[in-house]
């Protein structure tokens, strides 16, 4: 049985997913539309919302990698 200690990581570790996916999936998405506007380039829909998925799922990997190699970093320095 879980105990409500997992149940918090486990909610705080999906809200902080979800945060920095919509976080890196917006600001590659409006930086991309201010691009498109000045350069006065017409694009539909499904083009900003492939940057606004793509863009967050690439910040969830780097932000996922970021954290593996800290931690396997410091553990290797770390272990006697």
């Amino acid at each position: 049985m879980l105990s409500s200690a997992d149940l918090h990581l486990e909610r705080t570790l999906f809200l902080a997913v979800l945060i920095i996916f919509l976080g890196a999936g917006f600001l590659c998405t409006l930086i991309n539309s201010i691009i498109n506007f000045l350069q006065k380039k017409d694009k539909n829909g499904t083009y900003y919302l492939l940057t606004f998925i793509i863009s967050g799922l690439v910040g969830v990997v780097l932000t996922a990698f970021y954290c593996y190699m800290i931690l396997f970093e410091q553990a290797e320095v770390y272990m006697p």
